[in-house]
């Protein structure tokens, strides 16, 4: 899953591509890699950040990133994205979600829509949305705040206790989950959501213990995991940082991760969140040098 912010105040990317012209070069890009599933937010959930009203966070979908992908869709028809591809929106209004959709559906039949809801709340809305249109999948992600408009408040209900209540906490909110769901399992994807309602030792105790984790659940439960560019990764190598626009290090332990968890996690159905096409390629490399290496020893 590659990564688009048309955000101004991304935490990942500064607002890099909230412009018509910059959008289109990284959805060329990304486009370019052949990805499964396109995630594209119009508001930074990141704790410093205010919320965005509806009207706006419509808007910037509206102004930027409508028009290039519809442009660049019609010019590439025939390209897979279009013809098979997932198209994520990340937000955590519903009223977004269905005004996104909208607007491209007509344009294009074959593509399938994934509502990215960081809100974490379990309310008729996703149910609605995924009784509505079997073309629709739903991300459900950890987050503690108790209403969709706290969303972008999660670090203010973040999870209390040791590190053992916490893995079992996880458990317990994912089971609630597929339960709520129940009749939908295979259009929803668990998100451990790192970063949201986590301390930083929480953060780094869950990349630890993620295969174990993942394995508790049956292997068809489909995952999203995102930690690109978190500030939890900046900060592991943050003595190897020359300034905070150098990423090479994170991107060189975040490729590192992913060539793990793939090693550990074989025959999970895992989507990987990046906002670097190169990473993923990179760590699927070194999981099939790792595999056929295996298979020879």
């Amino acid at each position: 899953m590659g990564v688009l912010n048309i955000t101004p105040d991304s935490f990942s990317d500064g607002g890099s591509f909230a412009s018509l012209e910059n959008c289109s070069l990284k959805l060329s890009e990304l486009l370019s890699f052949g990805p499964a599933m396109l995630d594209v937010g119009a508001e930074s959930t990141a704790p410093f950040n205010s919320p965005c009203p509806e009207e706006k966070e419509k808007s910037r979908f509206l102004d930027i990133f409508l028009p290039v992908f519809i442009e660049w869709g019609e010019k590439n028809q025939k390209h897979p994205f279009f013809l098979k591809g997932t198209l994520s929106i990340d937000t955590y209004k519903p009223e977004v979600f269905s005004f996104v959709v909208g607007k491209l559906k007509p344009h294009f039949p074959h593509l399938k829509f994934l509502w990215n809801d960081v809100s974490g709340v379990l309310d008729k809305e996703a149910l609605r949305i995924l009784e509505e249109d079997p073309k629709v999948s739903y991300v459900f992600c950890h987050n503690l705040a108790p209403m969709r408009k706290d969303s972008s408040h999660h670090m203010n209900y973040a999870f209390k206790g040791d590190q053992q209540a916490f893995l079992d906490h996880l458990k317990s909110y994912f089971q609630q989950g597929l339960d709520y769901f129940e009749g939908y399992q295979e259009r929803v994807f668990l998100d451990p959501c790192f970063g949201f309602s986590k301390t930083l030792e929480q953060n780094d105790f869950l990349i630890q213990k993620l295969p174990l984790f993942i394995r508790s659940f049956p292997k068809e439960t489909p995952w999203i995991i995102g930690v690109s560019k978190k500030s939890f990764l900046q900060n592991a190598v943050k003595e190897y940082r020359q300034s905070p626009q150098d990423w090479a290090p994170v991107e060189c332990l975040h490729t590192g991760l992913l060539s793990l968890w793939f090693q550990r996690l074989r025959g999970h159905r895992l989507t990987m969140r990046v906002h670097n096409p190169n990473v993923f390629y990179g760590a699927l490399k070194a999981h099939t040098m790792l595999s056929e290496e295996s298979t020879i020893l």
